[in-house]
C-alpha cells in the first residue's frame, strides 16, 4: 500500500472519530457528565493545529 495513502486514509479515520469524540463530549456536558474538560480542550488545540486551523 502507498504510504501517502495509507496516511490520507488514517487521517480520514481520526477525522471521523474526532466528530463523534466531539458529540459525545457535548451530550455528556448537557448531562452535565463530562469530566476531563481541560483534557478535552488541550487535545482540541493539539488537534486543530495539527490540521492547520488557526486557534484564537
Amino acid at each position: 500500500m502507498d504510504n501517502t495513502k495509507l496516511a490520507a486514509d488514517l487521517c480520514a479515520i481520526i477525522d471521523r472519530m474526532n466528530v463523534i469524540i466531539q458529540a459525545q463530549a457535548m451530550e455528556l456536558a448537557q448531562l452535565h457528565a463530562l469530566h476531563h474538560e481541560e483534557e478535552i480542550a488541550a487535545v482540541r488545540r493539539d488537534y486543530a493545529q495539527a490540521i492547520g486551523e488557526v486557534i484564537p
